[in-house]
């Protein structure tokens, strides 16, 4: 994810943080997830990107806290779009 591009709004050392979060997540979900199609793929890392963005913007800059959080968010997310699924 090209964090970089948010550097009007966070420091260097910030955007490192939030590189190292999103790494960490998205390595936490292909060790979990050995059957990822290039369509999950991309919904995926664009929804850690946007959580850790989110949270970043709150003001969180712990690495580890980041990546607990977009974790949080994608399992929610999915457990929504099943239940959704469920339903109809």
């Amino acid at each position: 994810m090209a964090f970089r591009a948010y550097r009007a709004f966070f420091k260097p050392h910030e955007l490192d943080v939030l590189t190292a979060a999103y790494e960490a997540a998205w390595r936490h979900l292909c060790a979990k997830h050995n059957s990822i199609t290039p369509a999950q793929e991309t919904d995926l890392k664009n929804r850690l990107a946007k959580m850790i963005l989110a949270s970043a913007c709150t003001g969180e800059r712990d690495s580890k806290r980041l990546t607990e959080i977009a974790l949080r968010g994608v399992s929610a997310n999915n457990a929504q779009k099943r239940g959704k699924a469920a339903c109809q």
